[in-house]
């Protein structure tokens, strides 16, 4: 919690800290917005704090300074992604004034709201789970785990390459060499170069690289037996994927969606999933634990082999 809280404004900080313990037990976003009170949410329900107390601009100018330690430009290509990485892997999201060149966006004139999404690990969260992801004969399922916004997708791939990457004995599997294609910084939270999230010992990382050229790079240079990467769903999805699997190489990935349906709606993944690149689908719960697994599907069978509906 002291890293957050170094991170805010006075005025902020003198707010949050009057919750510290739950927040550093629960919350999952600090939003902080001009002419509104500071909003917490947290697992199970979410709370505006000090009656109603609206913070100014300059509250949120105060804490992009220390953010940014007085040099938003050095912040620049994140800002340009919308948010802003901190030690511990924390992400702070950006809303305001944007600012264009042609069609290229390259960042905002006015930051009138702040996000901090706090990053979390939960150990062991895919433990249940890890016989889905793998044969009697050691070989990965190349597997799509899909959940809507807020439901872990995020959390639940980072233990799963963890897992992977270590090896496990229920069932018995040796661990094995992994690539993650962070696009996103989201997996492995990288602050300064450095993984701030634990993600195996036998896992090399390329963050904040383009989805497209990491599967290349990686396949030629490192050799993994498996490629975990952040969301799929863009034009270049299909003949990256492909390439991977005629490589000889795993793939495990995550999609945005609260169903195999829904990601279907997505005309990329449609083509993907038509063309039975995936083996197995892990679907998450929109629910309050994060993580939490609805159903797993064999896709090539066409078949439930996991059910928690309820």
């Amino acid at each position: 919690m002291n890293s957050i809280l170094k991170l805010l404004g006075n005025n902020i900080r003198n707010i949050v800290s009057k919750q510290s313990e739950l927040i550093e037990r629960e919350a999952v976003e600090i939003r902080l917005r001009v002419n509104s009170p500071v909003f917490i949410k947290f697992i199970r329900n979410e709370i505006f704090m000090d009656n109603g107390l609206r913070l100014s601009k300059k509250d949120i100018d105060e804490t992009i300074s220390i953010v940014t330690k007085n040099s938003i430009h050095a912040y620049e290509k994140e800002i340009r992604n919308g948010y802003i990485t901190v030690e511990g892997g924390h992400r702070i999201g950006l809303g305001g004034d944007c600012i264009y060149e042609g069609d290229l966006f390259k960042g905002f004139k006015n930051i009138t709201s702040l996000n901090i999404r706090i990053a979390r690990e939960f150990p062991g969260c895919s433990k249940n789970f890890l016989k889905f992801f793998v044969s009697s004969k050691q070989n990965i399922f190349n597997t799509l785990i899909i959940g809507p916004p807020m439901s872990g997708k995020t959390t639940f791939i980072r233990d799963v390459a963890a897992n992977l990457s270590d090896g496990f004995s229920n069932p018995h599997f040796e661990g094995c060499d992994i690539s993650i294609i962070d696009e996103r910084g989201e997996i492995s939270s990288v602050f300064g170069g450095v993984p701030q999230m634990y993600v195996g010992r036998r896992s090399d990382v390329l963050s904040y690289c383009m989805k497209r050229e990491g599967f290349f790079m990686s396949i030629r240079s490192l050799s993994p037996k498996a490629i975990i990467s952040d969301e799929l769903g863009s034009m270049d999805d299909f003949e990256t994927v492909q390439y991977a699997l005629k490589s000889g190489v795993n793939i495990i990935t995550t999609a945005h969606g609260f169903s195999l349906d829904d990601v279907k709606k997505n005309i990329y993944m449609k083509t993907i999933l038509e063309n039975n690149f995936f083996d197995r689908a892990v679907i998450l719960k929109s629910s309050n634990k994060p993580t939490a697994v609805k159903e797993i599907y064999d896709l090539q069978r066409n078949k439930v082999i996991y059910s928690d509906v309820g």
